[in-house]
């Protein structure tokens, strides 16, 4: 890294591509390192052509799985690596599983600690990992973000939400896992903290010590009784005490959808400046709003439309959604169990003369030996692109090739069912 002139990071456009680049940017800002950065969507023959390929890149998040491009630059990723390659550090090299152990934040925060030393970047490198559904508890290499003053471990309800939403939103929108009778039911979001004398417009965070244990024991014991896995309710979740409060970016997870917001909605200069500590808060606010606004549009027609139950996955196409929120939408349907959800779902949008496919399962599906991931790249191989986490993945299929991957992914998740 010390080596490198004037450098370019290449980095991905999520919460964890973001935070990456964000943390690699100030790293090498802090060497007096002239450097610009370009978050890119995905890195393939669509974006080949916008890649200064002539400068010492920094590839973050992304470039492990396309070493013939990538191979005599620095690449700091969490995907399966295709081979080894001289400047690499990518997480199966640490012996780690990249969808479980580590993100790409993570990574980059463990390459900025041995230039910097310990520093503010400890947040963002939380919040991408958070963004990206690393294991929770974090774990290992993961944890050492923690041993800062910048982030701090807190044991707690962990449903989306607790900095921001009043207690009822956070209640209706419970859906990991889904409460019956509670979870998509404002009526019965307001009488359950009614019965508690809990003001219900209060967050999660502002509640008194003695509300929130009694909220908490309410609630297990109210899902309890309707078979709910409570044990996925309760647990490790990270703040930013340094943020302030009342806003995302105190969260972890909600930070990590704040920066979503910038990425999907194509700002994702706004989220850079988010992570290297511009005063850009309320750019990416209106961003956010924007997103929820197109989400809520998205649920709409999902409810409308529906989605064409198979053997194998639910599948929802749209030719309105945007390819950037379509996988959102379709793990909120799932979620929300508005499609069976003993199975996954997978999104289809149109994009580029081809389909932009998005994958989602749940945790429950995972642990029964889903792993979307290496569906959808067996199923693209050949003719497209695809790969990602066993929870979440994604595809880009040419048009003509479309009715194919659908039959290999259907052949791929049975496979999958029958180990």
């Amino acid at each position: 890294m010390r080596q490198l002139e004037n450098p370019v990071v290449v980095c991905h456009i999520d919460a964890d591509g973001l935070t990456s680049g964000g943390i690699i940017l100030k790293t090498l800002r802090s060497l007096d390192k002239r450097t610009e950065i370009l978050p890119i969507r995905q890195l393939d023959q669509t974006t080949y052509d916008s890649i200064p390929w002539d400068r010492d890149l920094v590839f973050v998040d992304l470039g492990s799985g396309q070493i013939d491009w990538t191979e005599k630059h620095v690449i700091i990723d969490h995907h399966p690596p295709i081979r080894k390659t001289p400047y690499q550090f990518n997480a199966h090299q640490l012996g780690l599983d990249g969808s479980h152990d580590i993100s790409a934040s993570g990574l980059s925060y463990l390459v900025s600690k041995e230039i910097m030393g310990h520093s503010e970047l400890a947040g963002p490198a939380v919040v991408g990992m958070v963004g990206d559904r690393v294991n929770n508890p974090l774990k290992g290499y993961a944890r050492i973000p923690l041993e800062t003053p910048w982030v701090k471990a807190v044991k707690g309800l962990k449903f989306f939400g607790r900095e921001t939403r009043p207690l009822t939103l956070l209640l209706q929108y419970a859906s990991d896992p889904f409460i019956p009778g509670i979870s998509s039911e404002m009526k019965s979001s307001y009488e359950f903290l009614e019965k508690l004398h809990i003001d219900p417009k209060k967050s999660y965070h502002s509640l008194s010590k003695n509300e929130r244990i009694k909220f908490n024991n309410a609630l297990i014991k109210y899902a309890s009784s309707r078979a709910v896995k409570v044990h996925r309710m309760l647990g490790e979740y990270y703040i930013l005490p340094s943020m302030r409060k009342g806003t995302e970016m105190r969260d972890a997870s909600e930070y990590s959808t704040l920066l979503n917001a910038c990425g999907r909605h194509d700002r994702p200069e706004i989220g850079i400046g988010l992570v290297t500590g511009e005063d850009v808060y309320p750019e990416a606010k209106k961003l956010l709003r924007i997103h929820r606004r197109l989400l809520s549009k998205g649920m709409e027609e999902f409810r409308v439309m529906g989605a064409e139950d198979r053997p194998n996955f639910s599948l929802f196409r749209s030719d309105t959604i945007k390819p950037t929120l379509i996988g959102i939408i379709a793990g909120i349907a799932l979620s929300s169990r508005l499609v069976d959800h003993r199975k996954p779902i997978i999104a289809l949008s149109h994009e580029d003369g081809g389909y932009k496919v998005s994958g989602r399962g749940t945790m429950e599906l995972v642990e029964g030996g889903l792993n979307l991931g290496k569906a959808m790249h067996d199923a693209s191989e050949g003719f497209g692109e695809g790969g990602g986490h066993d929870v979440a993945a994604g595809a880009f299929v040419p048009e003509e090739q479309i009715k194919t991957f659908l039959k290999r992914l259907h052949l791929s998740l049975e496979q999958q069912k029958r180990k």
